[in-house]
């Protein structure tokens, strides 16, 4: 009975060193580009994320993903909009929208060595806030509506995205990797801010609200890795 008890001992202590070797954990951080109707409203953001990793080949690995990404309004942008528009109103607003996205994926590496390309591929959720308030007046100068508060707007809940990506790794030790990637990343049933002309309706110039969409932005990050 000791002696299997020895030989169970031992293989589990073999099998828990072989799956250490599989495993790899990263942290990275870095921009996140609004693209297409994601650009007309919101600056370019930040973000970061941790992943975790299984390796089930030398070139194949599986991955798990949790970030945080943050897009502030861009104020500059949405007052151009309206005196293109000929709104006769100025906004200031205070508006952000904000992601925890997550994903399980797999990434390929394309190369052996230290240098080593790779692709991934992401699917999964991500849960956000939407917030926005502010204030409305009327550029013109003694005008019968001259303006007013913007009613706060808070709206959180979960949806579906997806991500597409390209990096490159390179190996400094074993154990520890630097890497660089990009992803194009789909939200769907994004909360951002209305188009300008639909903001406002005659008697109600303060009349600025989210809606949903499907919004893509372009993630940068550098990172490392440690491979167990």
């Amino acid at each position: 009975m000791k002696l299997i008890l020895t030989a169970f001992l031992a293989l589990l202590t073999i099998n828990s060193t072989q799956s250490q070797s599989k495993f790899a954990i990263g942290v990275n951080g870095g921009v996140s580009i609004p693209v297409g109707e994601f650009t007309r409203y919101y600056e370019v953001g930040y973000g970061a994320n941790a992943q975790f990793f299984y390796g089930v080949s030398e070139d194949f690995l599986l991955s798990l993903t949790v970030g945080y990404d943050k897009w502030n309004v861009d104020q500059d942008a949405i007052n151009k909009r309206l005196e293109e528009q000929e709104i006769n109103f100025m906004l200031e607003l205070d508006s952000y929208f904000k992601i925890i996205p997550f994903y399980i994926g797999a990434r390929y590496y394309m190369a052996k060595g230290k240098h080593r390309p790779f692709f991934t591929l992401d699917f999964g959720g991500y849960s956000y806030e939407f917030k926005l308030s502010g204030t409305a007046s009327n550029v013109i100068p003694d005008a019968d509506f001259p303006g007013g508060p913007i009613p706060e707007q808070k709206e959180t809940g979960t949806q579906t995205s997806l991500a597409l990506g390209l990096g490159y790794f390179y190996r400094v030790t074993k154990h520890f990797y630097l890497e660089i990637f990009s992803k194009y990343n789909v939200l769907t049933d994004a909360f951002t801010i209305n188009e300008p002309d639909q903001i406002y309706d005659p008697d109600d110039p303060t009349s600025v609200y989210g809606v949903l969409g499907t919004q893509a932005f372009i993630s940068v990050n550098l990172g490392a890795n440690y491979r167990f």
